[in-house]
């Protein structure tokens, strides 16, 4: 940019001089003609009314061009070198499961990502533009789904949620905080002059890992608006159920019940617990096993990712257009598959019911304690217990925990606390690993994240349990006993193989 700008300076002068030279010339040419305009008098009065507004149109359009070439040199010598872009790694997928290699790139690529934005916010008139440049393109080569822009009374603290994980990437000058917000504004072409009340936006943005777009969340707070920019990527690749740390065999029966040509299948847990990735990683195991000539459509708020071959609806509530209108419109497309974001109304989840009985296979989240527990908040929605036992096929209900890190991983004895906890579950008690902290994991004995599940498959026990209405904790007994394992003792099982550490067991799913 400084090479163009410092051409544009050039080209500038070259015709400021020429402009002179031409004005002079026809100056002298009008000086040597005024002979013969004497003899023709009234041309002469004719050259002289043309060529002396000509002279004097020459002379300011020359001080015109050599003010302007000055303005462009001077920009050109006093503008602040664009920041180089990240060195060239590995770009991690939102949906990607962190592999131990993959959670060292981010963390240095985070580290590197820090260290230029500091760079850039320190300067007494920091670069606005190349600062968002560089936060942007690295929140996408880190696979991060969200940017947080929260201002603070000491500063404004900028954070990437990275595989559901708040990361904090700097502290940027409080007195700057104006200025970045302008600039997301300006992005997303939304009003500058409101500051109290929300805004919401979106805007694209393209870097060398693929295209994005960006939905943006303006929210007036004591010390300024804060930021939320949630990003929706393009082309992303699709975790593998396998990766998601499923058992052996618990696998094997949820791909048999995604086969299945119709009901429904809810994921449920709370925010933050990877139900997204679930359902992405299940649509892409149904596209891999049925070809792409099943039709899979989604209806989301927002679309989380852009996934090629699948017909994915974005509703938007304040226009009207809710889930249960998208459903109803997606319906009469005669999709084979459908993914509901989110059933949060009793209209919403009548219509899935709906779906689930008439030859489509429908995946859902919904906000529950326990696989068990879905079925009670349908009821409380006003679903009709018979319809819904008759449409459910099974519900899965999952945490995310962290994994130990295998450098550094050890045996560590059984705390009383822990041995209290595992006979009040009627769990036996054994060898488990615990985290100890090494440089590969930055002392904290932790490295990645992993899925804990519980899957309740309705059978006709089942089934006649929704239809009678009993409690949730009835239904997870009679799940129990008849073959489901429950998150706990999921979770427990994984703590002895040491994939994580029981503390961590108990910190996430309880008991």
């Amino acid at each position: 940019m400084t090479a163009l700008m410092n051409r544009i300076a050039s080209l500038l002068w070259t015709l400021a001089v020429l402009v002179v030279v031409g004005g002079v010339g026809l100056w002298a040419y009008r000086h040597a003609s005024l002979g013969a305009a004497m003899l023709l008098q009234e041309g002469g009065g004719y050259l002289q009314a043309v060529l002396s507004p000509l002279l004097a149109g020459s002379v300011a359009l020359a001080f015109g061009l050599s003010y302007s070439a000055s303005v462009v040199a001077h920009r050109a010598r006093h503008r602040a070198p664009r920041p180089k872009p990240l060195p060239k790694g590995p770009s991690i997928s939102p949906l990607e499961v962190l592999t131990h290699d993959t959670a060292t790139a981010v963390r240095t690529l985070l580290k590197e990502l820090g260290q230029r934005l500091r760079h850039i916010a320190a300067k007494p008139d920091p670069d606005i533009i190349a600062f968002m440049g560089q936060l942007m393109d690295g929140a996408i080569r880190l696979g991060a789904s969200d940017i947080h822009i929260h201002p603070l009374e000491s500063g404004t603290r900028i954070a990437f949620r990275l595989h559901g994980v708040l990361e904090e990437v700097l502290s940027f000058p409080r007195e700057h905080h104006s200025r970045l917000i302008n600039r997301v504004k300006v992005l997303a072409k939304l009003a500058l002059y409101d500051l109290d009340k929300p805004q919401d936006g979106h805007f694209p943005w393209t870097t060398d890992d693929g295209p994005a777009d960006i939905r943006v969340s303006i929210l007036p707070t004591n010390h300024g608006p804060a930021v939320a920019l949630r990003i929706a990527r393009t082309g992303v690749r699709l975790p593998q159920l396998p990766a998601l740390g499923f058992p052996d065999a618990l696998l094997a029966k949820y791909q048999e019940l995604l086969a299945l040509p119709q009901g429904l299948i809810l994921v449920a847990g709370a925010t933050g617990s990877g139900k997204t990735t679930s359902l992405y990683a299940s649509l892409g195991h149904i596209q891999q096993s049925r070809g792409e000539l099943t039709r899979i459509a989604t209806i989301e708020d927002p679309i989380e990712f852009d996934v090629p071959l699948f017909a994915q609806t974005q509703v938007n509530a304040a226009q009207g257009f809710t889930f249960a209108q998208g459903l109803r419109a997606v319906l009469r497309q005669d999709p084979n598959v459908i993914m509901v974001g989110e059933i949060r109304d009793s209209e919403t989840a009548r219509t899935a019911i709906q779906a689930g009985l008439s030859g489509h296979l429908l995946l859902s989240t919904i906000h529950a304690n326990s696989a068990a527990g879905g079925f009670n908040r349908f009821i409380d929605m006003g679903v009709e217990p018979f319809l819904l036992a008759s449409a459910t096929v099974a519900t899965l209900s999952q945490r995310l925990v962290r994994s130990l890190c295998p450098h550094c991983r050890a045996p560590l004895p059984l705390t009383p606390e822990e041995a209290v906890r595992l006979d009040a579950a009627g769990i036996r008690r054994g060898n488990f690993f615990g985290p100890v902290g090494c440089e590969r994991c930055e002392g904290s004995g932790y490295l990645g994240r992993t899925a804990l599940y519980e899957m309740l498959v309705v059978s006709q026990g089942i089934r006649d349990a929704i239809n009678a209405k009993v409690p949730s904790s009835r239904i997870q007994e009679l799940a129990i006993q008849e073959g489901m394992v429950p998150l706990l003792a999921a979770g427990v099982e994984r703590a002895r193989t040491g994939d994580t550490s029981l503390r961590e067991v108990f910190r996430v799913v309880g008991g």
